[in-house]
C-alpha cells in the first residue's frame, strides 16, 4: 500500500513520526509568540489604564492643603492609637500610617531646597513604607511574635507608587511652589488622590490632615522646620506612666531583635529612660514655646477616658465630635491595638495602663519611680 503521508510524517521504524520534532518546535513558536502577544496587550492595555486613571485622578482631585495635625512623643505612648481614632472622622484627611517624610529618617524633618525640582523633593517625602504596604497590605501590628499578623490583621492599602507621583507632578503644575508649604501641600495632594479606595477622601469639607511621627518632637530642630513649614499646624503629645511605658519598652525590644535602634536604644532601662525624660522634657518646651499650637495628652485618660479626651481634643481642633472618634480604625475597617503584648480584640484596651505591675521586678519599678516620676507628674499636671 502507498504512504500518501506528507514526508514529515513518515513512519520510522520506531513507530513514531519523523516529524514530531519539527511540530513540537513549531507549537512551541506559536505558543511563544502568543504569550508575548499577550504580554504585549497587558502591557499596552496596563499603560492606557494607567493614563486612564491618572486622567481620571487629575480630574477630580481633590487638594489637600489643610493645615497638619503633628502627633509626636516616645513610641510606646499611644501615638499610633491616637492617629487611628482620627482615621474615620469625615471632617480630617488621617494619615494611616507613621509619617516617614524625613531624612535622613522619620524624625528629621525636612527642609527642601525649592530650586532643586519635583523628582528631587518627591524623592525626598516619598515613604518607604507606603510602598510596601501597597505590595504586602498593612500591617502595625509589634508583636508579630504573638500571632498579630494573622491574615484578618493584614489591611489592604491601594496606594500605586507610579500614581502618587504622576499626582504629584500634576499638582505642582496646577499650583507650582514658592514656599515650603506648597510642596508639602502636593505631596499630601498626590497621597491622599493616590489612595485608591481612600473611604475618606469625598466625605465632608476637611479641616486638618492628621499624622503621627514618633520622637520627632525630641528634635528641636525638627519642630522648628515643621511649624516653618506650617506655621498653622498643630502639635500633640501623649505622655505615659514611666512604670507602664518601661513595660512596654522592653518588650518592644525583644519582640523585634532585628531592628537595630530597638535593641540600642532600650536595652538597658536607664538608657531608655533617658528617651523617655527627652520625651518628657521636649513637652514642657512645647507647653512652653508653643502656647495654643500644642496639645499635651496623657496616656491614662486616652484609655480610660476615650470619649472624654477625644471629645476635648476635637473642640481643640475646631471639629465635630463624630463616633468614630472612640474606635481605631484603619481607612474605616476595625484594627487591633499596636500593643507589645499579644492583642485578640479590636477596640481600645485598658490592659496596659496596670500590666506593669505585674511586669516589672521591684528593682525596675524602684528604678523608674525614682529617676522618672517626678518629671511625669510635672508633665501630667500640664495635661488637658
Amino acid at each position: 500500500m502507498l504512504d500518501h503521508r506528507p514526508p514529515t510524517e513518515a513512519v520510522a521504524p520506531n513507530g513514531r513520526g519523523r516529524g514530531a520534532p519539527l511540530a513540537r518546535a513549531v507549537a512551541a513558536r506559536a505558543s511563544a509568540a502568543v504569550g508575548d502577544l499577550v504580554r504585549r496587550s497587558r502591557r499596552i492595555a496596563f499603560t492606557l489604564d494607567h493614563e486612564k486613571l491618572v486622567e481620571q485622578r487629575v480630574r477630580h482631585a481633590v487638594p489637600v492643603r489643610q493645615p497638619l495635625v503633628l502627633i509626636s512623643q516616645i513610641q510606646r505612648s499611644g501615638g499610633t492609637l491616637l492617629s487611628q481614632l482620627f482615621d474615620a472622622h469625615p471632617e480630617l484627611h488621617a494619615h494611616p500610617h507613621e509619617l516617614h517624610v524625613g531624612i535622613p529618617s522619620k524624625v528629621n524633618w525636612p527642609e527642601l531646597d525649592l530650586a532643586a525640582g519635583a523628582g528631587a523633593w518627591f524623592e525626598t517625602l516619598y515613604e518607604r513604607p507606603t510602598g510596601r504596604a501597597f505590595v504586602e497590605g498593612y500591617n502595625k501590628a509589634a508583636d508579630r511574635s504573638a500571632g498579630a499578623a494573622e491574615a484578618d490583621d493584614i489591611l489592604p492599602f491601594l496606594i500605586p507608587p507610579a500614581l502618587q507621583r504622576e499626582l504629584f507632578d500634576a499638582a505642582l503644575a496646577q499650583r507650582p511652589a514658592a514656599s515650603q508649604r506648597d510642596v508639602f501641600d502636593a505631596y499630601m495632594t498626590s497621597y491622599f488622590n493616590a489612595w485608591l479606595d481612600n473611604h475618606n477622601l469625598y466625605l465632608a469639607p476637611k479641616r486638618w490632615v492628621t499624622a503621627f511621627t514618633a520622637r520627632l518632637s525630641s528634635h528641636p530642630v525638627s519642630v522648628e522646620r515643621f511649624f516653618a513649614a506650617y506655621p498653622d499646624g498643630r502639635l500633640v503629645s501623649v505622655v505615659r506612666d514611666p512604670r507602664s511605658w518601661w513595660a512596654s519598652a522592653k518588650r518592644f525590644r525583644e519582640v523585634a531583635p532585628w531592628k537595630v535602634t530597638r535593641q540600642r536604644d532600650y536595652s538597658e532601662v536607664e538608657t531608655a529612660l533617658g528617651l523617655w525624660r527627652r520625651s518628657a522634657e521636649a513637652m514642657l518646651e512645647a507647653a512652653d514655646e508653643r502656647g495654643g499650637s500644642f496639645r499635651l495628652l496623657r496616656f491614662d485618660a486616652l484609655l480610660g477616658d476615650t470619649e472624654g479626651t477625644m471629645r476635648s481634643l476635637a473642640d481643640w481642633l475646631g471639629i465635630s465630635f463624630h463616633p468614630t472618634l472612640t474606635t481605631p480604625t484603619f481607612n474605616g475597617l476595625p484594627i487591633k491595638a499596636d500593643s507589645s503584648f499579644a492583642v485578640t480584640d479590636h477596640g481600645v484596651r485598658a490592659e496596659p495602663l496596670e500590666r506593669f505591675r505585674e511586669v516589672l521586678s521591684p528593682e525596675e519599678m524602684a528604678f523608674v519611680e525614682e529617676r522618672a516620676m517626678p518629671l511625669y507628674e510635672r508633665v501630667a499636671a500640664l495635661a488637658a
